[in-house]
């Protein structure tokens, strides 16, 4: 076999191998990216300096595909790798974070955070997996694959203000709250617990509640604590303090279950500081 025909084969089989590439890329339902570097990176300059050059040296897209497009909004008459890099991925503090990431990881790094912006010129939170091929200290090319976690994090959000809401009604009132463990030991408080009989939270979260609160018939009571939305009869207990003394106080049983059906106790101390006040009057 002569040199030119093995040289044809050779040719053949690249050009098969590149339409099979080709074609996984563009039909996959993934958004997939690529950032050439025209003007390769130094990355054995300082932190700084490379990320001013993943910024401004000159760079282009390639082999992006039509999930990419369709997931920045490109109108459909227009060519992805075509366009600048930099009005999708643009210079911000997040992306700065994001190429900081990248340099901490040697450009290996999945889930990678970033703000990018669409053809609607919305912004957009992203999660990178991001390759690189990176040869004598310079970065030549980096890919990978981009997901839209703007809904996520606006839920997360959400659920974080949410939670913040709950926790200052917890913390605003007045009665000490107490929730139990099927074992009896204590899970969570509110504040009130400190400033009502002195004990810090993170001296009692763990500890079995027989230690703090003394119930009539033991742990009876909560044994038998009501269905969630249902609360008991006030029952009468002594509450122990840090230094040994003991306050009589009113305490009403819940309960509810979680999401793995286990089920949480829920203690209300309550009359004490009606006590107090009572007791000052006179």
């Amino acid at each position: 076999m002569n040199e030119s025909l093995k040289l044809e084969q050779e040719l053949e089989r690249l050009r098969r191998e590149n339409e099979m590439l080709r074609s996984f890329i563009n039909t996959s339902k993934d958004a997939l990216w690529c950032i050439e570097f025209t003007e390769p990176v130094d990355l054995t300059a300082p932190e700084a300096e490379i990320i001013r050059q993943v910024f401004e040296n000159e760079s282009h897209w390639r082999l992006c595909n039509q999930a990419m497009a369709d997931l920045y909004k490109l109108p459909a008459d227009r060519d992805f790798n075509a366009q600048n890099v930099r009005f999708v991925f643009p210079r911000n503090p997040d992306n700065e974070d994001f190429v900081k990431n990248l340099i901490a990881s040697d450009f290996n790094l999945d889930g990678a955070p970033s703000l990018d912006q669409t053809y609607e010129n919305e912004w957009m939170q992203a999660e990178n997996d991001v390759r690189a091929r990176i040869e004598n200290g310079r970065l030549y090319r980096m890919w990978g694959a981009v997901r839209n976690i703007s809904q996520q994090r606006r839920r997360e959000q959400e659920l974080s203000d949410r939670l913040e809401s709950l926790v200052n009604v917890l913390s605003a009132i007045p009665d000490p709250i107490l929730v139990l463990g099927e074992d009896g030991n204590l899970q969570a408080a509110n504040p009130a617990l400190e400033w009502a009989f002195g004990w810090q939270l993170d001296d009692v979260l763990g500890r079995p509640v027989s230690e703090l609160v003394d119930f009539p018939d033991g742990l009876a009571a909560l044994n038998a604590a009501p269905e969630p939305g249902e609360r008991s009869m006030a029952l009468t207990v002594s509450v122990e303090t840090p230094g040994g003394r003991s306050k009589a106080c009113q305490a009403f049983v819940s309960a509810f279950a979680t999401h793995n059906n286990s089920r949480r106790i829920v203690v209300t101390l309550s009359g004490f500081a009606r006590a107090a006040a009572a007791a000052t009057a006179s």
